[in-house]
């Protein structure tokens, strides 16, 4: 096995093994340039090197640790240089990597090896596009044709057998030597010649019984030669644990390769097989005699499996096992936006502040992935370009969505804006990179390809803002950066496990979620506000709207309580970490104390709380309200909404946003403020109306009255029935003559 490394200068003229120079070993696989002695090749991937008779593995160049050789000051994999370790079973690396603590070394690259191949292999399956390079070949077996795209498909075929049928290989050891040893004690009397001590015959040369040729020991003894010259000759990992007289290696490539002896002994036995077990064994064999011995003819073209655009690859993974398909269910606007960005991983997933079902209370999380060589302090330098780039990204779903909402059409997306206090529900942007656990950080999970937790990078967190201090501005947006171990990334897409991958999708989004908002409790103090009764706390909000902005928001619709965030004085080092000057932050330390002062007279304010998986609202007896007052003039229109209407059950559960009347009401509209449905014949609640215009259904030139809704206002916990009573569609009442009908139900 021979390894090198994305992206490193290789001096061309180096000596890999004898008389074979690096230019040597890659030839016909990638170009050179004429002058330049040094190159750096761009390939992740696998070919097979007709020069060097052996396969060639590009790795991805985040396998470089960090750590710089002190010589050449180049970049090492843990501790070795690049170019020690091209002849993966060369001399140097055979004692850099059996030293104590680095002799998993040479295994954890074996099998990294082998799952970046799966992983290109799987982005193959699934995707047409031009940034892989591939060359596939057919061989002929047990009558049908049965397709190995590459050498090295045949070496995995083979590993992969022997990991997964270790109980059928027991099995046949077992049956075969099953009374092998026994004494057929007749034949020893008659035969053998006893030696009488003490009174007692003792029979120096008992006969055994004879072991009769067991046709599945010997394809298997040419099964576990190959595997044991796989090994040695190739370098890669195999468990045998079976104790047959192999096959030397240099007897199997002598006359089983070299002179085509494999292919025609499995030939001679091929007739006795009849287990399924047995005849994929039978097959895999044949596969690797009749690759190798092509090889070895120079028969064999070179074949490969590479790629130009790993990073592209890695952004496919991170999607597919981060955002799995919900990217299908987005508007197209949203993902490709209109200034040109292409966002590389969204889902919409649960708020922030509070966690909710409803879809208008969720909100968007957008990601992007970085394929980047960690530094010597083990971190990723991000650019500004990519970190204004993902700003950006955030600021155009925000005015799309704000587009949405005014437009009229929600198309059943999150709705960021609170209408009441015009506060913002904040999105969760993220980074994701790679990385390989190095063996300071790593502890008990160093080199695993089953560490799949989520890891937080070391000042990994920027703020951009127009305004301090205003969690809930539109401008206020929040990044933060994680890592993932690249290594159970790579084996997760790679296994192709929809189950699997299900699994950690579900655990990482819960991770995203909880990990930006222990973010926010560090930097700020939450706290619920509710209002006080007989106090107008609608108007309290818009007089002070300057005041509140952006520090208020109503994370349920239509709810009785608010949230409020102000910048934790506690954590003063924090905020300078994110670039905030001392005296800005001493300043709106101050102004939050006036500014809870100036709430207490019109709310209730909780303790500060953490934001956790859901929020506590504290019971409060003497509670107020958040709607408005209303004058006593007839503005609020009365309607019926039917069991057949479509917006039925949106009224039902007070989230209705239209309501359409096919008959035009003889009133004045202009004085249009609210409006009160009877809902299958009763009422409890009325709308705040927003918008009232007239609406043409198609092929109708007759035109109806459609009203757009917001705040939903309760008139009590029971519903009222009226129908029929007093209460007509299509009529202005006032505040007093809506009480008086909901009051009939109460009164009777």
């Amino acid at each position: 096995m021979l390894l090198f490394i994305e992206g490193y200068p290789y001096t061309l003229d180096y000596k890999v093994r004898e008389n074979l120079k690096i230019k040597d070993i890659l030839e016909g696989i990638v170009s050179f340039p004429k002058i330049e002695k040094i190159q750096s090749f761009d390939y992740v991937g696998y070919c097979y090197s007709k020069k060097a008779k052996d396969v060639v593995f590009f790795l991805p160049k985040v396998i470089l640790t960090g750590d710089i050789d002190k010589d050449n000051q180049a970049d090492t994999i843990f501790g070795a240089s690049p170019l020690e370790i091209i002849d993966f079973e060369g001399q140097y690396t055979k004692e850099k990597f059996t030293e104590e603590g680095c002799k998993e070394y040479k295994d954890f690259l074996s099998n990294l090896s082998i799952w970046i191949y799966r992983t290109i292999s799987v982005y193959q399956k699934n995707h047409n596009d031009n940034i892989l390079e591939s060359r596939e070949h057919q061989k002929e077996s047990s009558g049908r044709k049965q397709k190995h795209n590459t050498l090295l498909d045949v070496i995995i075929a083979l590993r992969d057998f022997n990991r997964n049928n270790q109980d059928y290989f027991t099995f046949i050891a077992k049956n075969m030597h099953s009374g092998q040893n026994k004494i057929q004690w007749t034949k020893t009397i008659t035969h053998s010649q006893a030696i009488i001590q003490k009174g007692k015959p003792f029979y120096i040369s008992p006969i055994n019984k004879k072991k009769v040729v067991n046709f599945d020991e010997e394809l298997l003894i040419i099964y576990f030669s190959i595997l044991n010259y796989i090994r040695q000759t190739h370098g890669f990992s195999f468990r045998i644990n079976i104790q047959y007289p192999l096959i030397n290696p240099d007897k199997l490539q002598r006359l089983y390769i070299g002179k085509n002896m494999g292919c025609r002994k499995l030939k001679q036995l091929k007739y006795k097989y009849f287990s399924d077990k047995a005849l994929h064994i039978w097959d895999l064999c044949y596969a690797f005699f009749d690759r190798e011995y092509k090889i070895a003819m120079n028969q064999f073209e070179t074949d490969y499996l590479l790629t130009k655009d790993f990073a592209h690859i890695f952004e496919v993974m991170i999607d597919t096992l981060v955002g799995g398909n919900d990217k299908r269910n987005l508007p197209k606007e949203l993902l490709e936006q209109k200034d040109g960005k292409l966002v590389d991983h969204m889902f919409i997933g649960h708020g922030l502040i509070e966690q909710s079902d409803l879809t208008e209370e969720l909100t968007y999380y957008i990601g992007d992935s970085k394929y980047y060589k960690r530094t010597k302090n083990d971190t990723i330098h991000l650019g500004d370009n990519s970190i204004y780039k993902q700003y950006t990204y955030a600021k155009n779903v925000i005015q799309w969505n704000m587009n949405l909402f005014l437009d009229g059409d929600s198309k059943g997306q999150p709705q960021l804006r609170d209408t009441l206090t015009e506060g913002y529900n904040p999105i969760p942007n993220f980074f994701i990179s790679a990385r390989i656990p190095n063996k300071r950080n790593g502890g008990e999970k160093f080199l695993s390809f089953d560490e799949g937790k989520l890891n937080s990078q070391e000042n990994g967190i920027q703020l951009n803002r127009q305004y301090e201090n205003r969690l809930f501005d539109r401008d206020t947006l929040l990044l933060c950066h994680y890592d993932v171990n690249f290594l159970f990334i790579v084996s997760l897409y790679g296994r192709d496990n929809k189950s699997q991958q299900s699994k950690w999708r579900a655990y990482v989004r819960d991770e995203f979620r909880t990990r930006i908002q222990a973010t926010l409790n560090t930097l700020y103090d939450f706290h619920i506000i509710q209002p006080r009764k007989g106090m107008d706390c609608y108007q309290y909000i818009k007089d002070n709207f300057h005041l509140l902005n952006g520090k208020l928001y109503r994370p349920r619709a239509n709810s009785n309580y608010l949230i409020v965030a102000l910048m934790k004085e506690e954590n003063k080092d924090f905020w300078n970490k994110l670039k905030i000057r001392t005296e800005v932050i001493e300043n709106e330390i101050k102004d939050n104390k006036s500014l809870l002062n100036s709430l207490q007279s019109h709310f209730h304010i909780s303790p500060s709380f953490s934001l956790d998986t859901d929020i506590f609202v504290p019971q409060i007896e003497a509670i107020g309200t958040l709607t408005p007052a209303l004058k006593q003039k007839k503005n609020i229109l009365t309607g019926f909404v039917r069991k057949t209407d479509d917006d039925f059950e949106t009224f039902v559960h007070h989230q209705a946003i239209f309501h359409t009347m096919e008959k035009i009401p003889s009133v004045n509209l202009m004085n249009i403020e609210y409006f009160l449905p009877m809902v299958a014949g009763a009422i409890d609640g009325y709308y705040k109306v927003e918008k009232v215009y007239f609406y043409f259904p198609k092929d109708n030139e007759i035109p109806n009255l459609k009203l757009k809704l917001s705040t939903y206002i309760s008139l009590g916990d029971e519903k009222a029935q009226i129908y029929g009573i007093k209460m007509k569609p299509g009529e202005l009442i006032s505040e007093k003559d809506m009480k008086e009908l909901y009051g009939i139900n109460e009164t009777s």
